[in-house]
Formats: C-alpha cells, structure tokens, sequence
C-alpha cells in the first residue's frame, strides 16, 4: 500500500533527523507514525501529523519539527523518483503529501499481479475458527430476521478466509424440546384434517396453520394416509418428525439460493443422548451446581453472571442452557483457536449466562465471541411492511428473495454494522440506478467488462458514412495478452494513463488511491467482525470509476494512452470482483 510505502519513508527520516540532532532532545523514534487521509483535498492526498506528537519529547514546535522532518525525506535514498510530487508543511505542524505517478502505477501493477489474491491478508495466521450462525428451529419457514444472520455469517466467513483464517460454518439445529413438541401437535392435527378427519381441531397455541401447513402437504404428498393406522402418539411423532425434515430441507435449499453455505448441521437432539448428563456430572463434581425448590441451579452468579441460572427444571427437563453448555462442551473439543456464534439481539440475555457455564466447565470463555445482530424492517413506498402473505405472522425470506432477487438481499443485508437495525427499502432494491448501490456496484464491474471488449471486439464506425461497416478492434487478442504480461512486468506502463491536467488527474489519482487500499479495508474489516465495511468500500469503488469513466476517455488515438488506461479498467475490474466475493454478490459481465 502507498500508505505503508510513506510510513516507512517517514520513519527513516525522523530516525535519521534525531540521530543528527535536528530534533531537539528526541532520540530514537518514541511516538509511532500514522499516515492518514486528509479531510479536505486542498491539504493533499495524505498527511503525517508525527511532529505534533514528538513536541512534548523534543520541547520545540511542531511546525519547527516538521520542517526538519521534511529535509530528511526529500533526500531519503529510498524515495521513488515522482512518488511524491510536492510536500509541505502545514500549521500547527503536519506534513501534507501530493502524490506523483511512481507509487499509483506500482499500485496498479501490484493489483493486476495478484489478480484475485489482490487484497488477502495474513492476519488470521491459518488459525481455526468455528462459525455458528442462523440455528433457526425447524419449525417453519425462515424470516428476514434468519436471512441477516445467514446473510452475515456467510460474509464474515468469506471475510475471514480472505484474511488469513481457516473457517468451518455450522448450523446448530434446534431440533428438540417444547418448539419440536408444538410443530408436532399441530402438524399431527392438519394430517388429519387433511386426510378426511374432518373432526380434528387445530392446537390454540400452536404454530399459525398457513406457516407449516403446506409442508404436511408434501409429507401427505410422500406418505399419503399410512399413517393415520398408526397409534395416535407413534403416527404424532412420525409426523413430527417427517415435517421437520421437509422443513430442514426447505431451509438448507433456501439458503443455498442465498449462496449460503454450511460444513456442518449439529443436531441438539444428539447432545441429549450423553453429553448432556456429561455436563451436569461436570457441574456436581465441580462444585457449580446446587438444587434449590426442586431444581437445580448452576452457581452462574459466582462466575460473572448477574444471577444463577437454572440447569434441569423441576418438572425433570433440562434447560437451553444445559443444552448451549454441553454444545459447547463438543465444540471446544474440536481444538478450534476461535469459537464465533451469532444470535439475534433477543439473545442478549443468555450472553453472560452462557460465558458463567462455559467457565465452569474448565473452559475459557474468552476463547468465544458471540455477535448480535439487530432486527430487520421491510418498507415499501414509504410504508413498513410487517406481514408475510403465506406465514402470516412474519415475512419469510423466500418472499423477499422471490421479489428483488438473492444480490439485493445479500447486499441489503451485508451493508449494515450488525449492531444497527436495517431498514430495508423493498423498492429501491429493485431500482436500476445510483439510488440502488447493489446495482450500482455491479453495474460499474459490467462497465469495466464492457469497456474492455469493446477494445477488444469489432465495433460499427458511427463516424462513417456507412455505420454498419465493421472496423477491427482496437487491439488484437495477441495484444491483449502482451498488454497483460506487460502491466505484471512494469508499473512504468501506468505513466502513460494519467493526465497532465491536474484538475483530471486528481479524479484518476482518487481511483487508484481507493483501488490500492483494498488490503487495509480487508484487515480493518476482519478485525472489526464487520464485512459490511467492504459492501460500502465497493460503493465508493464504483463511485470513484464511474467519475474516473466520465473524465478520462479510455480508448484514445495515442496507443500508449489507450494501453494503460485499459490496465486502469482491468484494475478496477479484478477489485470490484475481489470484494463482491467476499459479500456473496455476483459480479456480472453484462448488465
């Protein structure tokens, strides 16, 4: 990165200025050197403000300081011939930077040489991450509430692979307890309603009849009436267990749709079978368990909890908490480095209950980071939109995805901080303009595909009297494939692209400049546990080419002109489609 490029620039300087004594009594470098983005244009590309921060240690002015700082890196050895153009220093002390051609063309050169590694970072070391998200029950159809979480977690997956990190997603499936006993009650009723029993009434409190009923549709579909033979607790719980795996199915297919994608399913009703009795005996033996009016209780106050939570119920059934516990008995025995979970924000209540039962189990809690999400609202035409047209209730995925299509809702869905809630616009998803930035960014990755087969193409002459007469293309496949080679070989291809104008170079300069910073807004983002700083980064890619495309004329008279500007384009392109990747957005040719 130019950035790091001028750090280090910097740093040799101010060594080199303390060691001659240009620096007031400063010896060494005590304060490190940040180069940041000025806020306004007039102060330059980049800006330095170290002097500020070296004038308590020197007892000399800043503006002072900086000036001797500045002398040093004028006659750095290291520095490029027209990397930078002009310096100066500016009140109260910092160092203001134009940039030259050298650095953007090494930039653009270094882009096309990694292709799609531009950008990878090593930040994650190789280490193990384990990625639960989404864990919706299998109960029914999955809402737009399930669709950030999913679409979240497949980001943050993506994201973290691409900065280093080794990743297995899992989807923990709900499969048993009270919300399994009421979809059975109910599915066991429309079965029989269905089948000619005509009278069966349907459970009060169960699940509303239109969110599961066209799943026992197709049980019926599968099994017909064979059932209904059956003892009636048998043939309840062979159709329980019959509609929850048509509605399993029906999410993991929707979710694929969505370019989700899982290493695992863990079924909960597995942990019950040993584990967890394993984690209770744990507790016992531990002393972190107690009984108390019939129940017992895990000792959570004593480990970080506000209060201590309940384990196994009187009634004799254990509790979620049981349940989360010994699921993460299984995963920390899997040798992960990192266990990331993501819940809705109406987890927020088992965050420190779960911490205090993972401690008393021996673990370090600190080895978990659980992430919540906030809600989602749908509105159309200025109006919020709260009921789904099949569930009733909720507004399911399906719907959203059937009506502005899987890029929108991954984009809508990735943009936002987890922590915010979205408002998600329904009719400006499906927008053809600025206004939609899902379209906007891959409208601006078609362009850049557009532009480079028109070089490449025979094109109509709209100059000539007889338009429909083809010429040939502006370079030949041979061409194009040396050009390729050559933009890997030398950054000094670039020069030729940017404009003597200063008033054009500055918007080419501003697309390389956001071009290059790809790898820093990587590991910011990965760090952060934010992909959606990457969907708004695309944003602002696109914005900053579609002014570079109204500026500067790709495809021009001068053949060393026209050559590096097609790198500049190829450049942008092979960006674009790097961060589209990790946000699961497709990044069409055509649009």
């Amino acid at each position: 990165m130019i950035e790091d490029k001028l750090k280090q620039i910097v740093e040799q300087s101010v060594l080199d200025a303390a060691r001659d004594g240009k620096l007031g009594s400063v010896t060494g470098s005590p304060v490190p050197v940040l180069i940041e983005r000025p806020r306004l244009p007039e102060h330059g590309d980049l800006a330095c403000g170290v002097a500020l921060k070296l004038a308590s240690h020197a007892k000399t002015s800043p503006l002072k300081l900086a000036e001797a700082i500045c002398e040093y890196i004028k006659n750095n050895s290291h520095l490029e011939k027209d990397a930078i153009s002009r310096f100066q220093v500016a009140a109260p002390g910092f160092i203001n930077f134009q940039l030259g051609k050298a650095w953007l063309s090494s930039a653009l050169q270094e882009i096309i040489r990694e292709g799609e590694s531009f950008g990878r970072a090593t930040i994650g070391a190789n280490k193990r991450i384990l990625l639960e998200y989404v864990s919706a029950n299998p109960t029914g159809e999955l809402h737009i509430g399930h669709g950030r979480n999913a679409v979240f977690g497949s980001c943050l997956a993506n994201l973290f692979k691409f900065a280093g990190y080794q990743v297995e997603q899992e989807f923990y499936l709900n499969d048993t307890g009270e919300q399994i006993n009421k979809l059975g009650y109910g599915a066991w009723a429309l079965y029989q309603t269905k089948c000619g029993r005509a009278d069966i009434a349907y459970p009060e409190d169960g699940y509303p009849q239109d969110s599961i009923a066209h799943f026992v549709d197709q049980v019926i579909a599968k099994h017909k009436d064979e059932f209904l033979s059956l003892p009636a607790e048998e043939a309840m719980e062979r159709v329980a267990q019959e509609t929850k795996t048509v509605i399993l199915e029906d999410q993991k297919q929707l979710l694929e749709k969505l370019g989700v994608h899982f290493d695992r399913w863990f079924a909960e009703s597995s942990l019950h079978e040993t584990k967890v009795q394993e984690v209770l005996d744990i507790y016992l033996e531990g002393g972190f368990s107690y009984e108390a009016e019939g129940a017992l209780w895990l000792k959570a106050k004593e480990l970080g909890d506000e209060r201590d939570r309940v384990l196994r119920k009187s009634a004799g059934n254990t509790t979620y908490l049981a349940a989360d516990a010994a699921y993460h008995l299984d995963k920390y025995s899997r040798g992960h480095d990192t266990y990331v979970t993501i819940w809705g924000a109406d987890h927020h209540g088992q965050v420190a209950g779960l911490r205090a039962a993972v401690r008393a189990l021996g673990k370090d809690p600190d080895m978990m980071e659980i992430i919540l999400t906030q809600i989602v609202n749908l509105s159309r035409d200025g109006q919020m939109v709260r009921m789904s047209k099949r569930a009733g209730t909720v507004v399911t995925l399906s719907e959203v995805m059937e009506e502005v299509g899987a890029d929108a809702v991954r984009y809508y869905l990735a943009e936002s901080n987890p922590q915010n809630p979205i408002n998600f616009d329904l009719e400006l998803a499906k927008q053809t303009s600025k206004e939609n930035p899902a379209f906007y960014i891959q409208y601006a990755h078609a362009r850049c595909c557009a532009v480079l087969r028109r070089a490449l193409e025979p094109y109509a002459n709209t100059q000539s009297e007889t338009p429909t007469v083809m010429e040939n293309p502006v370079i030949s496949a041979e061409n194009w494939q040396q050009y390729q080679h050559d933009y890997k070989d030398s950054a000094d291809v670039f020069t030729a692209g940017f404009d003597h104008d200063q008033t054009i170079f500055i918007h080419q300069k501003a697309l390389v400049m956001i071009l290059q910073s790809f790898p820093n807004e990587v590991q910011e983002s990965a760090l952060l546990r934010q992909p959606g700083r990457l969907a708004r980064y695309a944003f602002d890619v696109a914005t900053a080419f579609q002014k570079y495309y109204e500026i500067s004329r790709v495809i021009t008279e001068d053949p060393a002109e026209t050559k590096a500007r097609l790198g500049i384009v190829l450049a942008t392109k092979q960006v674009l489609a790097n961060v589209l990747g990790i946000i699961g957005v497709t990044a069409p040719e055509r649009m």
